[in-house]
């Protein structure tokens, strides 16, 4: 089921490749068998260059654990 915990996922997603200035997963074919490392864990590279900061705000917005995710108040209070 659809929740906002997804949102706060593809936020994640894009805040990553827009500070890497990298695709994610641009060496892997986008095909259903990405989607289903995607559902086991896999996540894109963070560059080195990102902030701490950031760089832990990001993987937390990956987390497999909804209940683990920022909400949007907690990212707006970060950011």
């Amino acid at each position: 089921q659809y929740t906002k915990a997804a949102d706060i996922y593809s936020f994640g997603i894009i805040m990553n490749e827009f500070l890497s200035e990298e695709i994610p997963f641009n060496d892997i074919p986008h095909n259903e068998f990405l989607a289903i490392k995607i559902c086991k864990g896999l996540r894109p590279t963070i560059s080195k260059d990102i902030p701490k900061l950031l760089a832990d705000l990001i993987i937390k917005c990956w987390d497999a654990e909804i209940k683990n995710r920022p909400t949007t108040k907690e990212l707006y209070q970060l950011l």
